[in-house]
C-alpha cells in the first residue's frame, strides 16, 4: 500500500473512531460505570501516545520565510 492510501485509511479510522467515542460518550450522558471509566481512560491514553508519536513525526514547526530585503 502506498503511503498516500496509507495516510487516506488512517484518516478515514481515525474519522470513524472519533464518531464511535462521541457516540459513546453521549450515550453514556455522565453515568459512566467504574469500569467502562476505566475503559475510556485507556482510550485517553492511547490517543495522547498517538498523538505524542505524530507530533515527533512532525518535528519542529519550519521556520518561516524570511522577508527580502529592501534594496538600498
Amino acid at each position: 500500500m502506498s503511503r498516500d492510501a496509507r495516510l487516506t485509511a488512517i484518516i478515514t479510522s481515525l474519522t470513524y473512531l472519533h464518531i464511535d467515542i462521541n457516540d459513546f460518550v453521549d450515550a453514556s450522558a455522565g453515568q459512566l460505570s467504574a469500569q467502562r471509566r476505566a475503559a475510556l481512560v485507556d482510550v485517553h491514553h492511547q490517543l495522547r501516545v498517538l498523538g505524542q508519536c505524530v507530533n515527533t513525526a512532525l518535528g519542529p514547526a519550519p521556520a518561516p520565510d524570511a522577508e527580502p530585503a529592501e534594496p538600498t
